[in-house]
């Protein structure tokens, strides 16, 4: 007996933020204002961080805007409108630097500075149930 795979649909949230972060990688290297194209460290870090957590978290994974900023680095973020909150998470330039989340909730807000895997999943839950 087989098993039918279920196939994903391609506007999954996984997918939007997967295709969300490559595009970053095709951005031209530098503008007026910096550099546009995140290090090698950033990406990375924020792909590991991003997979491991959907892997934890499934179809609850929520889906999450990407940019960079003039330095290089990576910032992931995940709103929701009603009640308004969010979660961003920041992957450095360099391995030198720390990865930081930063969550809020109307006037309530917090940086996590130590950041896993399974801190992000905690985090996005909260988000997914707020």
């Amino acid at each position: 007996m087989t098993v039918a795979q279920s196939a994903k649909p391609s506007s999954s949230d996984i997918t939007v933020t997967l295709k969300r972060l490559v595009a970053l990688l095709e951005e031209d290297e530098t503008d007026e204002y910096g550099i546009l194209q995140p290090s090698q460290s950033a990406f990375k870090l924020a792909m590991r961080l991003v997979v491991d957590a959907y892997e934890a978290m499934g179809d609850r994974f929520p889906k999450a805007s990407a940019s960079t900023s003039e330095e290089g680095s990576i910032r992931l973020t995940w709103s929701k409108l009603s009640p308004e909150c969010e979660v961003r998470l920041v992957c450095p330039a360099t391995s030198e630097q720390q990865a930081y989340l930063y969550h809020e909730l109307g006037d309530n807000y917090a940086v996590e500075r130590d950041v896993t895997a399974s801190i992000l999943v905690q985090w996005l839950e909260w988000l997914n149930q707020a």
